[in-house]
């Protein structure tokens, strides 16, 4: 089983081309529509060198680093500050986390060694992995990607840790300048969202020329929603999610904020990468089986459910 011919909607920005080339791979038409990109904002510099300062200031015991791009940012402004190698020797003392392989890649790039990546690269994993821990009277460094957890944040507190953290950028409906750089220094080829085609993705969901939709972050299912509110069209997006396109998520965060908007998730690997979600959706598109799926077949293209009988 494969997409055939079936258009396949990518609201990520920072991986879009490769989502669109293993959509394309498998027979797909895909739909490229970003609706998150990111900016350094106006205290991103003051809290990025305050966790500088705390890392090399306090008895950190524990660094949890949550994305790629906000390692890059904080070690570069190190590097510009004149304490970048004092950095990485302290956090070579302490246990250092990483959520995934994105940011170990760009803290061993740095010289920085990780102790942990947890299966569940999740905030909730991360959590659960803290819980394991003796973190009683111990102090937390923490890097948060574009928005701070408060679910990592508050089992810290409860666990007896002391938490310093800093955001190093924050997700936007823009992807500006700065922004577009510090993805760009860690090897991600993004698109920048933009108002038309936002708008004509909604409107192509209303009217029934997506059969898809994958949302590969909690930003890019949430920004979606805030844009097509802003626009009144909240119940045009609501009524095709519900009803016509099947709905992808790459992992549990986006399978939550989408349901923070009333939207049932079909498809959401075992794995939370982007080759494991498309199996995972061609999987589903071969059962056939649910209500969801059966009300898309009803309503596509009919050359798309020619194809899909073969």
């Amino acid at each position: 089983m494969r997409l055939k011919g079936l258009t396949v909607a990518v609201t990520g920005s920072r991986r879009a081309s490769e989502l669109a080339q293993l959509i394309t791979n498998l027979g797909g038409v895909p739909y490229v529509a970003p609706t998150v990109g990111i900016e350094v904002h106006a205290d991103a510099d003051r809290e990025t060198e305050g966790l500088i300062q705390d890392i090399l200031g306090r008895e950190i015991h524990y660094a949890i680093f949550m994305t790629g791009p906000g390692v890059y940012r904080l070690m570069s402004t190190a590097e510009r500050l004149g304490v970048g190698q004092e950095v990485v020797e302290v956090l070579n003392r302490t246990q250092v986390i990483a959520r995934s392989q994105k940011p170990q890649k760009v803290l061993e790039k740095y010289g920085v060694r990780v102790s942990l990546v947890p299966a569940d690269n999740t905030s909730e994993g991360i959590a659960a992995e803290m819980v394991k821990r003796d973190v009683q009277g111990k102090e937390v460094a923490v890097l948060w990607h574009g928005n701070s957890h408060a679910g990592l944040r508050e089992t810290l507190h409860r666990q007896g840790a002391t938490v310093y953290e800093a955001v190093t950028y924050r997700y936007s409906l823009e992807l500006e300048e700065r922004g577009a750089a510090v993805l760009a220094a860690v090897g991600f080829k993004s698109l920048p969202p933009e108002e038309h085609r936002i708008l004509k993705l909604i409107h192509d969901l209303g009217q029934g020329k997506i059969d898809v939709i994958t949302f590969t972050s909690p930003p890019s299912a949430r920004n979606l929603f805030r844009f097509a509110e802003a626009h009144g069209l909240d119940d045009e997006v609501r009524r095709a999610l519900h009803e016509t396109v099947v709905v992808v998520a790459v992992g549990p965060p986006t399978r939550r904020a989408l349901e923070e908007h009333g939207i049932q998730v079909d498809v959401m690997p075992e794995v939370y990468k982007l080759g494991p979600m498309m199996r995972a959706t061609v999987d589903y598109l071969a059962q056939d089986r649910s209500d969801r799926r059966k009300r898309a077949l009803e309503t596509m293209r009919p050359e798309s459910v020619a194809d899909q009988r073969e």
